[in-house]
């Protein structure tokens, strides 16, 4: 009889939300899409069927007693036991026979049948936002500054809806046009009267109305924006513990360009 607490790495008084994220968590890890793991499509699939059976109350309920008495060695009777262990069997063999279909997808499908981190209530039908993270594990010899920085990266797929994305982009639709703005008042010596910081001033005045429309935007939307959000996606707050800063690259992180992409990402 399989363990699937140990498979998922919880006691047995874990919370369903618990069971949850850690499902959430293992089966990015060991998706055969994105694991490096030569193992991974059976670990993923025994992932996929512990979670189908103890985050069914009904079933994990039915599962305990069997735990109890072939795990635990609690000496119990289950009644209709034949009835208990078939039922717990056949989920099992569904939830494998799911996996493997879910196995052979790419991750960023599979985790469509996910709930939207951006607007709650809506199923992540749409194409995931990635958040790129990077870790320094070493220097190595190379040419240049940068060469010398071995690093580590990740890219985290983070569920998003149809509907998120549409906001997401209306909203760097609506902070570009307000740059736009700023840089045309600039080109064409619209404030060439001000004094300078006056200029400063309304150039700031400018730039805050598009961050501010684009705020109400979302917020009228019930959607999150991704660069105050994401970084709270809760695999994100996993690998930074593990050590991983935000960017694909070292320079990102080490460099006054990390500074440049900080600004830029509160357009795109």
């Amino acid at each position: 009889m399989k363990d699937y607490y140990k498979i998922l790495g919880l006691k047995r008084d874990a919370s369903i939300e618990s069971i949850r994220q850690r499902f959430k968590e293992l089966a990015f890890e060991n998706h055969p899409d994105v694991s490096a793991n030569k193992n991974a499509n059976e670990v993923f699939i025994e992932i996929f069927e512990a979670y189908h059976i103890l985050s069914n109350a009904d079933k994990r309920a039915k599962y305990n007693l069997l735990y109890n008495k072939y795990i635990n060695n609690v000496k119990t009777h289950i009644p209709d036991e034949e009835y208990v262990k078939t039922d717990i069997q056949d989920v099992s063999n569904a939830a494998r026979e799911n996996a493997q279909k879910k196995a052979k997808v790419k991750y960023k499908d599979f985790i469509k049948d996910m709930d939207c981190f951006f607007t709650t209530g809506l199923k992540a039908n749409g194409k995931p936002f990635s958040y790129n993270m990077h870790k320094n594990i070493g220097i190595s010899g190379g040419v240049g500054p940068m060469g010398t920085i071995k690093s580590k990266t990740v890219s985290i797929p983070i569920p998003r809806s149809k509907k998120a994305i549409m906001i997401h982009r209306i909203g760097f639709f609506t902070k570009t046009l307000f740059l736009a703005l700023a840089i045309g008042s600039l080109k064409l010596q619209l404030l060439s009267d001000y004094k300078l910081t006056s200029r400063i001033l309304i150039l700031t005045i400018i730039l805050l109305s598009g961050g501010l429309i684009t705020y109400m935007i979302y917020y009228f939307n019930k959607t999150k924006s991704k660069f105050f959000h994401a970084n709270k996606y809760f695999l994100v707050k996993k690998y930074k513990m593990k050590g991983y800063k935000r960017g694909f690259h070292p320079m990102i992180s080490t460099t006054p360009v990390g500074l440049i992409a900080y600004l830029l990402r509160l357009i795109f």
